[in-house]
């Protein structure tokens, strides 16, 4: 058999949406090989065919959903997908990935993604099984939940909990919201960017994925069993085996003591209601896994306690629990799981609505926003039924939820005055993961030059041995700092290539490529693993410059920028060495350091000659 049949359907799916039309295409070997899925694929692919120039509300903007070699092999997160398309907020590349069934699913159904052209004028979902697809009404769906939804159409389409994976817009997607996600499988999200507003310009309120009856072929299945079983006791092992047995529930507590909690809009660092987010002990708990995985990451949850006792739901991530608890003032941990239940049901980004909730009470606090202003809502820190209310205005674009919904960055513009200097966001218009990375440095710079509009490296339980790196590092060296930043870029990429989660991986590279090498029949090194990576950041690079991003946007706005004024960072001034970090960054890179365009010698190294012209 062709090696490029392993590990691979060798084929995407293409829907016109404008037209209604659907058909197959297949993928050369030699792309599968340099690009090899998700969004490394992704990225090749909005390069060639969506103007850098358009808007992302035109028809003519694609979505991308791709799995990549490792979706569907019985490697555990290897239901991943990665979506990309033209980003809301900055005009260029947008990379997210989720975690769940659908990219397993998909590769079950016979392909390795679908691209999504047009827009139509009717409402639609789309549904693949068995190798096939088909646009369905969508018209009665509209104006349900994300949860609502997946609901609806497994009742209509005949299919029973774990037989099929649907990831959908809520009301947030339908009305435009420009951070508004696409949410699936009771909990997971792709959600940066602005993905789910582009879903929503298209009329495409869902993406239903069978489970089907087809598998992913692949060369080796005895070394892919013993590829999976290393991968699975590094993971129990990576970070002390607390994600593993606790998933992210227990980095609030953590995070307070590292000063990286995000604490009322970032004018404190202390919360010292920070251990009672440890919550697994003290609320009824039981597994929902991705598929493939035997750790105790992703959770339901039934709150045992208190005014919200008997709600049922979804565990919340770290960053939900930072989002909807110390970020806005808000110390009850029961609360913060309804509001992170309430955020992926209306199909928000957790992270910027967090930052957008913080600014506005900070706003109300100071008299620069009044309950006049707010449609009535008094939004003091922690004010959970405000909170609640405010976010629904938002997802209707109704009162002055209409100009949150427009996003932190636009929204603080509107105001105007103080106001916008109280916002968290970068320049590029995208937003922090919920970190308070004036003190976690590392990824302070990672967000700042991001090409994608979200987190695009990571060094949590990376091992920098292979790259000829100490693993013991001064954080707050901006040498240091960046030249580790630079060196590593496209690790993560690489990881979000195969597609395959991050947590269940922990970082390991060498061990990724044993798994990759069994599933294809290659004899992928890790030197090659970083070029697809760092091939797919620098094409996004080339992609977002021709848009009009600058490197003069590589930037914090002013209080993301700014010292941390108590806590562990107190003092701490990443900003005083931006511009070093920057220069240092880019050169590793191998892009100018004065201006962070890719040098031709560095485009030609990674198999992109033919990008060197469109840069000239």
């Amino acid at each position: 058999m062709n090696t490029r049949l392993y590990g691979t359907t060798g084929k995407l799916i293409r829907v016109d949406l404008t037209e209604g039309r659907i058909w197959e295409e297949a993928l050369a070997e030699d792309v599968i090989k340099k690009y090899l899925g998700g969004t490394s694929l992704g990225a090749k692919c909005l390069y060639e065919e969506v103007n850098p120039k358009i808007s992302w509300s035109d028809p003519q903007n694609h979505v991308y959903l791709f799995s990549g070699p490792l979706g569907g092999a019985r490697i555990a997160g290897s239901g991943c997908f990665s979506a990309v398309t033209k980003g809301v907020h900055t005009g260029g590349v947008t990379s997210t990935q989720a975690n769940g069934n659908f990219g397993a699913y998909l590769k079950f159904s016979g392909f390795e993604g679908i691209a999504i052209h047009g827009a139509s004028q009717s409402w639609k979902y789309l549904y693949i099984h068995d190798g096939k697809a088909e646009l369905k009404d969508a018209d009665h769906l509209l104006g349900k939940d994300t949860w609502e939804t997946e609901d609806a159409i497994k009742e209509e389409l005949g299919f029973k909990e774990g037989h099929m994976s649907v990831f959908s817009i809520g009301p947030a997607g339908e009305n435009l919201v420009k951070f508004a996600g696409i949410h699936g499988d009771r909990g997971h999200t792709a959600a940066h960017n602005g993905i789910g507003a582009v879903l929503g310009s298209k009329k495409l309120k869902a993406v239903a994925v069978s489970r089907s009856r087809g598998k992913v072929e692949v060369a080796d299945t005895q070394k892919l069993k013993e590829a999976y079983k290393a991968l699975v006791e590094n993971f129990k092992k990576a970070a002390g085996g607390e994600i593993y047995k606790w998933g992210t529930s227990r980095v609030v507590p953590a995070a307070a003591k590292g000063g990286i909690l995000p604490v009322k809009n970032y004018t404190t660092a202390l919360f010292p209601q920070a251990p009672d987010f440890d919550v697994r002990e003290r609320f009824e708990t039981h597994r929902a896994p991705c598929i493939f995985c035997p750790s105790f990451h992703h959770m339901h949850i039934k709150i045992t306690e208190g005014q919200f006792s008997g709600f049922e739901g979804k565990e919340p991530e770290y960053e939900q629990y930072a989002a909807f608890g110390p970020q806005i003032g808000q110390p009850d941990p029961a609360a913060a799981i309804i509001l992170s239940n309430d955020c992926d049901r209306l199909g928000f980004d957790t992270n910027e609505l967090g930052w957008i909730l913080g600014w506005v009470m900070e706003c109300y606090e100071r008299g620069l926003l009044s309950a006049k202003d707010l449609d009535g809502l008094e939004m003091t820190w922690g004010n959970v039924d405000a909170t609640r209310a405010l976010m629904k205005n938002i997802a209707a674009r109704r009162g002055f939820g209409d100009v949150l919904a427009e996003g932190i960055k636009l929204a603080s513009e509107k105001v105007g005055g103080e106001a916008k200097d109280m916002a968290i966001f970068t320049q590029k218009g995208c937003i922090p993961r919920g970190h308070d990375h004036r003190t976690k440095w590392w990824e302070f710079l990672d967000t700042c030059v991001s090409e994608s509009g979200t987190l695009q490296n990571q060094l949590l339980m990376l091992d920098l041995s292979p790259y000829g790196l100490n693993n013991q590092f001064d954080g707050h060296s901006w040498e240091e700092v960046s030249t580790i930043e630079g060196k590593t870029t496209g690790t993560l990429t690489f990881v979000d290539s195969l597609v395959i989660c991050w947590f269940a991986c922990s970082g390991n590279i060498p061990l990724l490529c044993d798994a990759l090498n069994a599933a294809t029949g290659w004899a992928f090194t890790f030197d090659q693993a970083l070029e697809v990576g760092r091939r797919a950041v620098t094409l996004m690079r080339a992609y977002n410059i021709r848009a009009g991003i600058s490197s003069k946007l590589d930037r914090p706005s002013t209080r993301y920028g700014s010292t941390p004024p108590d806590g562990p960072g107190q003092g701490l001034s990443v900003l005083s060495h931006l511009d070093d970090m920057l220069r240092n960054y880019y050169k590793h890179m191998g892009w100018d350091p004065n201006t962070g365009v890719p040098t031709p010698e560095t485009l030609e190294k990674l198999g992109l000659k033919h990008v060197i012209a469109d840069l000239a």
